[in-house]
Formats: C-alpha cells, structure tokens, sequence
C-alpha cells in the first residue's frame, strides 16, 4: 500500500498544474508538521491541550487538520503555542522572482572584483558547488565587466 500511495504521488506530481498546487500549500504544510511535532514532544493529546488552551478536543483536531479550509487566528496560535511552551512568531519574507536573461543584460554596470569574489565565495560552499575558472573567465568581455588577475 505505501508504494502504491508512493507511486500516486509521484505520478500526480508530473503533473504541471497538481505540482504548482502542491508548491502553493508548501507553507502551510510546514506550519502544520511544526505544530504537530510541538505537541508530540510535550507529550500531550488534543484533549489536554484544549484543557490549556480553554476549548475543545475537536477544535484542536480541526485546527490540526484542516489548515487549508480554516484559517486560525493569530490569537489562536499564540495561545496554541504558549500551551506548549512556545513563542509565536510571525514573520514576512520576500519572494524572490526568478532573474530572466533579459533582465541580467538590462542592468547596470557590474562591479568585477565583487562578481568575482561572490563566484570565488560559491566554490567553496558546503553542497560542493563549483564555479569553474572558464566560467570565471566568460566574463570577460561581458558589458561593463573587467576581469583581472591579482598577483598573490
């Protein structure tokens, strides 16, 4: 049954529309998996939680479960949280648009030495990703980049 339910998933998520759906309730998913995972380390049921909180075993069931068709009031996390020994924290974060060619070729003046030093920067990151020196050198000749070599 679990790689029937595997395989399903795998399938629906080939799919363009179901993944950019999927990708959508990424956040409240999250939101979800820290909630359930709080309580379970406090070692407490829905019923004595809602005992703290002052309501219902089935109002924390349906907060639990149904993020998607029910949206929580801040006051409701907070005191979902402090019931459990934690802080709310409600935070904005800018979503970052993928940069086009188009766009890249419309700025303004670079300056190399940071270009390079931010590509050298890459090199040395924990996932391995290398910047080789031929891309480092494509830049040359690239508007409004100059690339030089440093003596040691």
């Amino acid at each position: 049954m679990r790689n029937t339910l595997k395989a399903f998933k795998a399938k629906a998520l080939a799919r363009p529309d179901v993944r950019r759906e999927y990708d959508g309730l990424k956040e409240e998913f999250e939101l979800l998996d820290e909630i359930l995972k709080a309580r379970t380390e406090a070692g407490l049921t829905q019923a004595d939680l809602a005992t703290r909180i002052g309501t219902t075993q089935s109002a924390v069931a349906r907060l639990e479960s149904s993020m998607g068709k029910h949206s929580p009031s801040i006051g409701t996390l907070r005191r979902y949280a402090s019931a459990l020994g934690y802080r709310l924290q409600v935070r904005l974060v800018k979503k970052q648009s993928p940069i086009t060619h188009k766009q890249k070729k419309s700025t303004g003046p670079v300056d190399a030495d940071t270009l390079l030093a931010k590509a050298r920067a890459l090199r040395r990151t924990p996932k391995r990703v290398r910047v080789t020196d031929r891309l480092l050198h494509s830049l040359k000749g690239k508007r409004h980049v100059r690339v030089s070599k440093k003596s040691a």
